[in-house]
């Protein structure tokens, strides 16, 4: 699985996503760092990534439908305790994978996530 780190994610993540075994980039080595979010989002697209961020813009459900891309991650954790969100990402990873995060929002806090998703919509 591909994996997208928003740039407000801390660059050690980089490692750590590897030695999981998964593939990992920076959205600053395609775009600009203050690049708008939907560009954020059409480069996830773009790269079959799944989007890791911290940045709570991505969870309004509103604005990002998660049926309309192929995953997102918004890690919430306090700065301070950030070792107490570490199992838990590595866990929704796991548990997840690649079939089950295309669709998703999954927001991840310390010991435990909780998975976002919208009913597709019928066609008419």
């Amino acid at each position: 699985m591909s994996i997208l780190l928003d740039n407000c994610v801390p660059q050690k993540y980089v490692r750590l996503l590897r030695s999981w075994g998964y593939t990992v980039t920076m959205v600053k080595q395609h775009i600009a760092p203050d690049a708008p979010d939907p560009n954020v989002l059409a480069l996830a697209q773009e790269l079959d990534a799944v989007l890791v961020t911290e940045d709570m813009d991505f969870s309004s459900v509103v604005n990002y439908p998660p049926q309309n891309y192929g995953g997102i991650i918004v890690l919430r954790y306090d700065p301070l305790a950030e070792a107490t969100i570490i199992p838990t990402l590595q866990q929704a990873l796991k548990d997840l994978y690649r079939d089950e995060m295309r669709g998703a929002m999954v927001i991840v806090k310390p010991n435990r996530y909780r998975i976002r998703r919208l009913p597709k919509q019928a066609d008419s």
